[in-house]
């Protein structure tokens, strides 16, 4: 197949009358009926639906009020991981005629202070401004909003004072025993730890939260000086960090039961205020890795009531800490997600999750490409994960092929979505094939977003992965077992095998958690476009960069052989450049003088390739001219299926 027929080829169209035909209508007629039948027989339920089909708006826009038998006359709480997810999520309340909705803001939202709108003129404690204060009570300490506003109020005289908006936004909510005022209560995934908020209501999760701290965070850290510091507060200088390291992983009952009196007392207000690295957590951290057993990889997994601990047996550092919100009083849990992974799900809300699929494999394929007209094509057969930056030749086959999209769609293609760490450098390529205002995104941030919802061309460049240290951890949360597949080199060294396989009697689930970040990173992005299926001009491109596309998204193969510019060549295209009103192979023989033959090989070549054009008998005495239309030296891609 040639570039022309890959880039305008109808062979994605499928007969209306399919036995896999579903209209957009009937799939999210399909989407309330499972919603309403979880929720009315209160089964904590995971629904998979694919993006665009609506998930948001059916819970933003629907009158809960009007159906009291369906949600136990109970609050429907829309909860949602960005800021600017609720934010879409209310204008859509708000836009609905007869829905009345309620919004609970965060800190930097609601209080002016928190936000920092006060900085210059107030002095928190220990010389910060007063929002790096409380940044540090709430985010590192893990010190509730309300106490550290409080707290801050003590020591200086706050302009939003005692009826600051963070607390007054508590007051329009009604309590279970009053008749409902709103339909759909929209806050951000932290308000789940208010246990007065959960018990009772519907709880509906608009994507998988994650309650989890990441290995690099400053959480992390904190978690371990908080710990050695609560040590060596209650022991008198006696203790620290390294005595709990080795009583976990070591056999040593004496020093067990010595540790554990420190840890049995929750810390006091004054201590969390008062000491400069402090944890409200620190206690139950302790306790946890007490009662830590080895599950595997050398990772020890403990835990105390929601807090939990994966630790590294040999080095001793903490590798994880997981604090999930106490769901168990909620009267109903509702995860909605386009490729949901069940394991992930369940770390970080309930074991209990039923999955209820909306539509067949084969339905969703037909509703996608026939409704949304959102068609994806995988460019080679490299999985290309650029989680740190480029790997070998990928800066410059990225290039390429960002100008291969260009030549192929001109002003059409004008987004990208990337790995973070090669994002600025992508945007670069953008701008060098003359896109003058490149929009990108990068993996990790698309969830819930539209900016790209009106492009007709996308591309996906390359993946990330989340590395086997990281899957590890998340096995050793659930006492699973499963560990990277490995090889000796010729040298003698152990190196993780090609291919990314586990063994072990839960390599399965290492699969899943894998593609929890890599693949479902990529059908998200891939799902940022084309996402009016209601609209009869519907309909996007999409191009991925990588092989870990699911299967059931990806339409076509594209084949890709990349070829890089000798010295001598690139003399001929500077000759073609130097001449835009066209030059015969006489010209270009005689200003770099190569053989005449091997330039018309060469210029048949790039012709085949489309990146020069000729027009034949213009040139002197009949001759064939060429023009160059091709984005210059160096690497350029071939594409061919």
């Amino acid at each position: 197949m040639t570039t022309d027929s890959i880039s305008n080829s109808d062979s994605y169209d499928e007969p209306t009358n399919s036995s896999n035909r579903v209209t957009t209508s009937k799939a999210r007629d399909r989407l309330e009926d499972t919603l309403f039948s979880a929720l009315e027989t209160r089964e904590n339920t995971l629904i998979d639906a694919p993006t665009s089909l609506g998930k948001t708006y059916l819970i933003a826009t629907t009158r809960w009020r009007d159906y009291p038998e369906i949600t136990g006359g109970e609050p429907v709480i829309h909860i949602h991981q960005t800021k600017k997810a609720r934010k879409d999520a209310v204008e859509k309340s708000r836009a609905k005629s007869g829905v009345e909705c309620r919004v609970l803001r965060g800190r930097t939202d609601a209080c002016p202070v928190a936000a920092g709108d006060h900085d210059e003129e107030l002095t928190a404690p220990d010389g910060r401004t007063p929002s790096e204060w409380i940044d540090w009570m709430c985010n590192v300490r893990n010190i509730t909003f309300q106490k550290a506003h409080r707290k801050l109020a003590h020591h200086c005289d706050l302009p939003c004072g005692d009826h600051c908006d963070a607390v007054t936004q508590w007051w329009g909510l009604s309590s279970s025993d009053d008749e409902l005022e709103y339909d759909v209560l929209h806050t951000t995934a932290n308000f789940a730890y208010v246990d007065d908020l959960v018990e009772g209501a519907n709880i509906i999760f608009d994507e998988r939260p994650e309650y989890g701290f990441s290995f690099n965070s400053t959480e992390r850290e904190q978690f371990q000086r908080a710990t050695t510091n609560l040590l060596k507060h209650r022991s008198d200088d006696e203790r620290a960090m390294v005595d709990l390291r080795f009583a976990a992983v070591r056999d040593e009952p004496e020093l067990q039961s010595e540790l554990e009196e420190y840890f049995e007392d929750e810390v006091s207000q004054e201590w969390l205020f008062r000491r400069e690295e402090t944890h409200r957590l620190a206690p139950a951290i302790g306790r946890a890795i007490l009662d830590s057993e080895e599950v595997c990889a050398g990772r020890y997994h403990g835990k105390d009531g929601r807090v939990e601990v994966v630790m590294d047996g040999q080095c001793g550092e903490i590798r994880h800490i997981q604090h999930t919100p106490d769901l168990t009083e909620a009267r109903c849990i509702i995860g909605l997600d386009a490729f949901p992974s069940e394991t992930r799900w369940g770390i970080n809300t309930v074991d209990s999750l039923t999955q209820l699929d909306v539509l067949t494999p084969a339905e969703r394929k037909w509703w996608r490409r026939n409704e949304r007209g959102l068609i994806i094509k995988q460019v080679g057969k490299a999985t290309r994960s650029y989680t740190r930056g480029w790997k070998g030749a990928g800066k410059e086959r990225a290039k390429a092929n960002i100008q291969k999209f260009r030549e192929l769609h001109a002003e059409a293609f004008r987004s990208c979505i990337t790995p973070d760490s090669v994002e600025q450098d992508v945007r670069r390529m953008m701008t060098d094939v003359e896109i003058g205002e490149p929009k990108t995104m990068h993996y990790g941030e698309q969830k819930s977003r539209n900016d790209f919802a009106d492009e007709s061309v996308g591309a996906l460049i390359g993946c990330i992965d989340p590395g086997d240290e990281n899957i590890l951890d998340l096995l050793a949360l659930r006492d699973l077992v499963a560990e990277p597949v490995m090889m000796r080199t010729q040298e003698g060294e152990l190196k993780r095998k090609i291919g990314r396989k586990f063994v072990g009697p839960d390599a399965d689930i290492a699969a899943e958690l894998l593609a929890s970040v890599r693949e479902n990173n990529l059908a998200q992005s891939a799902g940022r476009y084309a996402r009016n299926p209601t609209n009869p001009d519907s309909g996007a491109t999409v191009y991925c960069w990588s092989d870990a596309m699911p299967r059931i998204l990806v339409d076509e193969v594209i084949e890709t052989t990349y070829h890089s510019t000798t010295d001598k060549r690139e003399k001929f295209i500077q000759v073609l450049i130097e001449n835009p009103s066209g030059c015969t192979p006489r010209t270009i023989s005689d200003e770099t003088g190569s053989a005449k033959s091997s330039i018309i090989e060469w210029l048949t070549d790039m012709e085949d390739q489309d990146r020069v054009t000729k027009s034949v008998g213009t040139g002197y005495q009949g001759a064939t001219e060429w023009f160059w239309c091709g984005d210059g030296t160096g690497t350029f891609v071939v594409f061919s299926s």
